[in-house]
Formats: C-alpha cells, sequence, structure tokens
C-alpha cells in the first residue's frame, strides 16, 4: 500500500460511507446495512417517485445490493438486482451497463450515489413510458 497508514485510510473511507449513507436517506430511498469487519452490504429499494397514473403495485422497482470492501470507496462494490417487481429484461442490462460505466468514471471515488439516482431515473423514465402506462391500466380495470 502507498504512505497512508490503514487506520487513516480506513477512517476516510468509513467517513465516506457514512455522507453516502446519509444521502441515500436524504433521497427517500428506503435502506438496509449489514457490516462485517471486511465489508459491508447495503440493501437499497428503488422505485419511482414519479407521480403517474400507473398503481403503486405496477411499478418498476427493484432492490440493489450492494457488497462494499473494507476500502470502499477507494475499491468498487460488487453490484446485484434483486426483487424485481415488473422489471423489463432489457432494463437490467441497461443499468448494468451504465453501473459499468460509473464504476470506471468514479474510479476511487463514491459509486453508490450515482449508481442508485442513475437507476432510479432509468426506472422513473421506463414508468413513464406511454405503452407501459396503457398497458398497467387496462390490468387494473375490473
Amino acid at each position: 500500500m502507498d504512505s497512508v497508514p490503514l487506520e487513516k485510510l480506513g477512517s476516510f473511507c468509513k467517513a465516506l460511507r457514512d455522507s453516502e449513507l446519509r444521502t441515500l436517506a436524504l433521497l427517500g430511498c428506503p435502506m438496509k446495512v449489514r457490516k462485517s469487519p471486511h465489508f459491508f452490504q447495503l440493501e437499497v429499494f428503488v422505485c419511482g417517485h414519479i407521480e403517474t397514473e400507473v398503481p403503486a403495485d405496477a411499478r418498476i422497482s427493484c432492490k440493489l445490493i450492494f457488497k462494499c470492501p473494507r476500502f470502499y470507496p477507494r475499491d468498487a462494490p460488487d453490484v446485484h438486482i434483486r426483487s424485481k417487481n415488473n422489471f423489463p429484461d432489457h432494463l437490467v442490462s441497461a443499468i448494468f451497463t451504465e453501473f459499468e460505466r460509473i464504476r470506471h468514471l468514479y474510479r476511487g471515488s463514491q459509486h453508490i450515489i450515482p449508481m442508485v439516482t442513475s437507476a432510479l431515473h432509468m426506472i422513473e423514465r421506463e414508468d413513464q413510458k406511454p405503452n407501459r402506462m396503457t398497458m398497467s391500466q387496462e390490468i387494473c380495470r375490473p
């Protein structure tokens, strides 16, 4: 490792992680944190916030699982998409493509906030597609 002592690096990384967690809370994304000495895992529930005619149970949502190494954000997290609701297949690949771009763009910096906001934006755009709104209205008719 460089000349930076591990304690200082660990303290710096923890401060950045805590800052990201506070920002996620401000975004209104429900989350769950699991910590261990070697990594921390963050589960973030992502669902579009835009008011639409689409009923809440017909909206696109998912849970993003970030498994972050001990020295995150210096080292990038592993990311998985779980608990998908009304989630089109093409959106999974589009989100992972965007995540890969973010990994390279934000190398050594915070990854979770840009990944969550990108996923949120992509989900909201997908929810706003006219054919999706029409389809969900037909499903919800009595």
